[in-house]
């Protein structure tokens, strides 16, 4: 049966209920209009009528196209009734809130999108999306959706641009609007650098998710966001560097070989061998090393409190010869005698970003002092200089993609063409030699 017909005692009726920001555009919470049938095909057809006024009527309002007035006159006339006076002769003008704006403010609109899709996110993507939705409201002020347009978003994206990174943490009592008046007084320390285009770019991404969102629900008429983000100069290919045979050979001549905390020695090394994600390697348990058809490797998955950062993440990458050799294996065996159910003990996990951030600001720290000061050269490089050597030593594009975990859009290989076998990856990650 259709959403919008109603049978009562055998006659159709036209029924539909008014949205619930939009209930005081009339005194009911719902709209019945007898089709005067009993015939429901009759009734199908006589009902597209009613449905289509009152849906184009809510979009309309909505947008900001008509006022409150007009969108109660137009449902007055699709159901023949006369419209109620505003005004009592001799009496006060009592006028609700809601009759004041023609859209929902920005707050309101950010909490329902938010508390919509909060199940599906992980606690690292909720906090960005609070946080930029925080910070775009202290900037543009709680406005009405329909008031947002593409020189607001302009505006948005140039105070970004002058506002400190982190500046949440570092003024953690004061607005971003009081930050940007201290920026305009030079009134801010020395060592607060502007936030990065890679930050700016960000939050415009997620403010333009939210309208999009405000454009499906019928808000607005177009997404204001749209291409405003910063045209970054780099390559994406130059976001990172990779680091040089000279870097890596610094690397692991310096790393501490700490028995008490092994993990910032084995940690970068399992990245230099293998490719793997810094948050991949430090979540493992003892099973995540394990042998597949004769062949020692790292079983990369999202089972237990793991976290992935796509689907095609999940896969299996072969412990380097190298590794073996240093005595990964002993570490894993001596690991397992201790009861310890992961490699790494000292890393303790964090809602929001997994067991990563310790050891992530201390090899920022490590990486500064002893390996480099150049600023695109990070954790995340060492994946960069694994798949860059496989590329220059003519390994095949499919098979590095399956090693980094990156998707494969070919139809041949990708969609019909099995997974590598342990055997032919080793190949592959041997050929890896600094």
């Amino acid at each position: 049966m259709m959403s919008y017909l109603l049978n009562r005692n055998g006659n159709w009726h036209f029924r539909i209920r008014i949205p619930s920001d939009l209930q005081h555009l009339t005194a009911s919470p719902e709209i019945v209009k007898s089709l005067k049938t009993r015939d429901k095909k009759t009734a199908k057809v006589s009902a597209l009528p009613y449905q289509t006024v009152t849906s184009s009527t809510f979009a309309l309002f909505r947008s900001g196209f008509i006022t409150v007035d007009e969108a109660r006159r137009r449902l007055d006339d699709l159901l023949d009734r006369k419209p109620k006076p505003t005004v009592a002769p001799g009496s006060a003008v009592v006028v609700h809130p809601q009759t004041l704006t023609s859209s929902p403010r920005l707050s309101t609109v950010a909490n329902q999108f938010i508390n919509d899709r909060r199940l599906s996110w992980g606690k690292k993507t909720y906090l960005e999306m609070e946080s930029t939705f925080k910070l775009t409201k202290e900037i543009l002020g709680d406005r009405m959706v329909s008031e947002v347009d593409r020189s607001m978003i302009r505006d948005l994206r140039d105070s970004l641009c002058r506002l400190p990174s982190n500046v949440s943490k570092i003024f953690p009592d004061k607005t971003a609007r009081e930050v940007l008046g201290m920026v305009a007084d030079d009134r801010l320390p020395k060592a607060a650098s502007p936030m990065s285009i890679t930050t700016v770019n960000k939050h415009i991404s997620r403010f333009s998710t939210l309208m999009k969102h405000c454009l499906k629900e019928g808000l607005i008429t177009t997404n204001p966001a749209v291409g405003l983000k910063i045209k970054q100069k780099r390559k994406p290919d130059e976001e990172r560097s990779a680091y040089s045979l000279e870097d890596i050979r610094r690397l692991t001549t310096s790393l501490p070989k700490d028995s008490k905390r092994p993990e910032r020695y084995w940690v970068p090394m399992i990245g230099v061998f293998s490719g793997l994600r810094l948050d991949e390697i430090c979540q493992m348990y003892t099973e995540d090393v394990r042998e597949v058809d004769g062949v020692w490797c790292f079983d990369v998955n999202d089972t237990k409190d793991k976290k992935l950062k796509t689907l095609s993440s999940t896969r299996i990458v072969p412990v380097h010869p190298k590794l073996i050799e240093l005595g990964l294996l002993d570490h894993l065996t001596r690991t397992e005698e201790q009861g310890h159910p992961r490699i790494w003990m000292n890393l303790n996990r964090r809602e929001s970003d997994g067991y990563s951030n310790a050891l992530g600001k201390w090899f920022q720290r490590f990486n500064r002092k002893h390996i480099t000061d150049d600023p695109l050269k990070t954790f995340h490089s060492l994946r960069h200089t694994f798949a860059d050597t496989l590329k220059q030593l003519g390994c095949q594009e499919s098979l590095i993609s399956e090693l980094m975990g990156h998707a494969n859009d070919s139809i041949t290989t990708g969609r019909y063409g099995k997974r590598y076998q342990p055997k032919v990856l080793l190949e592959a990650v041997s050929m890896i030699c600094y």
